[in-house]
C-alpha cells in the first residue's frame, strides 16, 4: 500500500507492525538493537488464528522483533529463528540477505502449535526462546532472547489483549470478540451427531428442512430451544476470573464447549450461544451471536435480515420463568430491535459477532475428536425428546419476517460523535500511525483504494483542524488543500504520488474537532464515487 491509498495521505510504512504493543526489551548486542513485542496470552482454541498472518489482520501473533542494525557495516544472512519448549521445535523465521547499516527489521512470528494444542486442559505459563544470528557472527554475538506468556486450557477465553494503562473504551476491555468464533464448532462429530438426530428425530417433516427461507430458518432457531426445554437443559454459570500477566489484566472465562453444553445440559448465556451458533453453522444457516453489556443471545442472518432468540428462557432468569418457545423468540425478537437502537445511537457495547465472516476471515473453529460417551450421552438426551412440542405460529413467523429486522453495516465510533457505518469486508485500523497521534483510526476498502480517517484534534475550530492535520503531512512531503462550508469539507492532498479526493465532515466534541474524511485517488474517485457518497451520508 503506497500513499496514494490513504485519505488525506499518511504513510503507514511499519507504523502499524507496533501499534498496541508490549516492548520487554530495548537491548543493543553488539552490532544489533533488538526490541521484542510480545503477547501477554496465547488461546489454544484460537491457535489457527495465531499461525495465520492474514487471520483477522494479523492482529494476533506470538511476538515482533524489531531489529535495526546500528553499526557502519553490512550484515549478511541475518537469521531469526524461535521456539517454545515442549510445543514448538526451533523454527526459522525469516533470513536477510543483506542489512544495511541503520536498516530496521520487523520480524513477525505467528506459532504454529500442533492441533492438540486444543486437547490442553490445564493453563500453564511458557517461555518462548529466541536466536538472532548473522555470516560470520562469533559465538557471544549470537542474540539469546526469551519471554514468558500464558497458555491457558482449551476452554479458557480472555476478553481482551490490551494493556491495562491503555484501556480507555468498552471496546478495549472486550478487543478479543472475534475470537469467539474459534469456540464455535459446527464441524466437532458430537455437535453433528446432536445436528443430525435434531433434524431428523425431532424437527422432522417442513422443520428439518433448511433452505434460504427465513421462516424455515425461524422454524429452525425454535426447535432448537423446543429440544432444549424437553431436554430439560437448565441456564446456569459460570464466572469470569480477573487475571494478570505482565502488563496485561483481562478476565478470563472458563467457557464449556459446545459439545460440553449438549451432554451437560446446561450452559451461560455465552455457552448457550456458542452451541446455538454450532447447531445453526452445521444445518447450513448463518449464525449470529448478539452481545450487550453483561448477556449474551443467539441468531441468525438470512436474506439480509437478522433474527434472534433468548436461549437462556429455558431457565427463566431475566424472563420470570421458563418460556415457551414462542416466548423466547418474542423476547429474542425485542432485544434485538433495542440491540439495533442500541448500535444505531454508536454503542460500541453491542456486537453482532457474525460467525461465518469471521470464519472467511481466519477465526475458524478448533478441531475436536469423536468421543463415543458424548454420543452416548447425545442419544439419552435424544430419548427425552417426547410429548408435545410447541411451534411458533404463523402469525408471528411472519410478523418476524414483515418486521424485517436489519442491522446496519458496523459502526466505528469514538466519543460519540461523528460514526460512520462501514461496509462489509473493510479493515479498521485503530490508532494506525503512532507518530499521527490525531489519527484515531482508519479503514480501508478490499482493494485498499477507498479509505476513511477519523482524525481528533485538540483545537477549537475547524479551520485550526484543518492546519493541524496539514502540519503533519507537510512532514511526509505532501501538501492539503480544502474547503469547509458548516460541518461539511472537502479537498485533495498532493504527494509525489499523485493527488487523493476527499469530502468529509466536521464537529466539535469534549476535547476538539473531529474529521472524518472519505475518499480515492482522484484516477479512481469517479469510479468509486457512489461508494464514497455512501459512506459520507451514512456520517453522523
Amino acid at each position: 500500500m503506497n500513499s496514494k491509498h490513504i485519505p488525506l495521505v499518511i504513510f503507514i510504512i511499519g507504523a502499524l507492525c507496533f501499534g498496541g504493543s508490549f516492548f520487554i526489551s530495548n537491548s543493543t548486542h553488539g552490532e544489533l538493537d533488538v526490541e521484542i513485542d510480545k503477547t501477554a496470552f496465547i488461546m489454544p482454541a484460537a491457535h489457527r488464528v495465531y499461525a495465520n498472518a492474514d487471520a483477522l489482520n494479523g492482529k494476533y501473533y506470538l511476538f515482533k522483533a524489531k531489529i535495526t542494525n546500528n553499526t557502519n557495516s553490512t550484515l549478511e544472512d541475518v537469521t531469526v529463528k524461535y521456539r517454545v519448549p515442549d510445543y514448538i521445535d526451533w523454527t526459522e523465521l525469516t533470513v536477510s540477505g543483506e542489512m544495511f547499516p541503520g536498516q530496521t527489521l520487523v520480524i513477525p512470528c505467528y506459532p504454529k502449535f500442533k492441533d492438540n494444542i486444543t486437547q490442553k486442559t490445564t493453563e500453564s505459563m511458557e517461555k518462548a526462546q529466541i536466536e538472532i544470528t548473522w555470516d560470520g557472527a562469533d559465538e557471544d554475538d549470537i542474540i539469546e532472547e526469551e519471554f514468558s506468556f500464558k497458555l491457558t486450557n482449551r476452554n479458557e477465553y480472555v476478553y481482551t489483549g490490551i494493556k491495562k494503562e491503555e484501556i480507555s473504551t468498552w471496546a478495549d476491555m472486550f478487543d478479543n470478540d472475534d475470537l469467539l468464533a474459534c469456540f464455535v464448532t459446527p464441524n466437532d462429530p458430537v455437535v453433528k451427531y446432536y445436528t443430525q438426530n435434531l433434524q431428523e428425530k425431532f424437527m422432522k417433516g417442513e422443520q428439518a428442512t433448511v433452505s434460504r427461507n427465513p421462516e424455515d430458518g425461524i422454524k429452525f432457531l425454535a426447535g432448537i430451544y423446543e429440544a432444549t426445554l424437553k431436554s430439560h437443559m437448565v441456564y446456569s454459570g459460570t464466572k469470569g476470573i480477573p487475571q494478570s500477566t505482565d502488563d496485561v489484566q483481562s478476565t478470563i472465562q472458563h467457557l464449556r464447549l459446545p459439545r460440553e453444553v449438549i451432554t451437560g445440559n446446561t450452559g451461560l448465556c455465552i455457552e448457550l450461544s456458542a452451541f446455538y451458533a454450532s447447531v445453526l453453522s452445521a444445518a447450513g444457516i448463518d449464525p449470529i451471536i448478539y452481545l450487550i453489556p453483561g448477556h449474551a443471545y443467539p441468531g441468525f442472518k438470512m436474506n439480509g435480515q437478522y433474527y434472534a432468540i433468548e436461549a437462556t428462557g429455558i431457565g427463566g432468569e431475566g424472563l420470570g420463568g421458563v418460556s415457551s418457545a414462542e416466548k423466547a423468540f418474542e423476547q429474542g425478537q425485542k432485544q434485538l430491535h433495542e440491540f439495533i437502537q442500541n448500535q444505531n445511537n454508536g454503542d460500541s457495547r453491542y456486537v453482532a459477532v457474525d460467525i461465518h465472516a469471521l470464519n472467511q476471515d481466519g477465526a475458524t473453529a478448533m478441531d475436536l475428536k469423536d468421543n463415543d460417551f458424548m454420543r452416548h450421552k447425545v442419544d439419552d438426551i435424544v430419548s427425552s425428546w417426547s410429548g408435545e412440542t410447541s411451534v411458533i405460529t404463523k402469525d408471528n413467523v411472519k410478523k418476524a419476517i414483515d418486521n424485517n429486522i436489519n442491522i446496519p453495516e458496523p459502526v466505528i465510533v469514538s466519543n460519540n460523535s461523528l460514526s460512520f457505518s462501514i461496509p462489509s469486508g473493510w479493515q479498521t485500523m485503530m490508532r494506525p500511525v503512532p507518530q499521527i497521534p490525531i489519527l484515531t483510526a482508519q479503514v480501508l476498502a478490499p482493494d485498499q483504494m477507498t479509505t476513511v480517517s477519523i482524525y481528533d484534534i485538540p483545537v477549537s475550530n475547524s479551520q485550526q483542524a484543518m492546519s493541524a492535520i496539514n502540519q503533519y503531512f507537510l512532514g511526509y512531503g505532501m501538501e492539503l488543500q480544502y474547503q469547509i462550508n458548516g460541518n461539511s469539507i472537502s479537498g485533495q492532498t498532493y504527494s509525489m504520488d499523485g493527488t487523493f479526493n476527499w469530502i468529509g465532515k466536521v464537529i466539535r466534541i469534549n476535547n476538539g474537532i473531529r474529521v472524518v474524511a472519505v475518499g480515492a485517488p482522484e484516477y479512481v474517485y469517479n469510479q468509486n464515487s457512489g461508494l464514497i457518497n455512501r459512506v459520507y451520508n451514512s456520517i453522523k
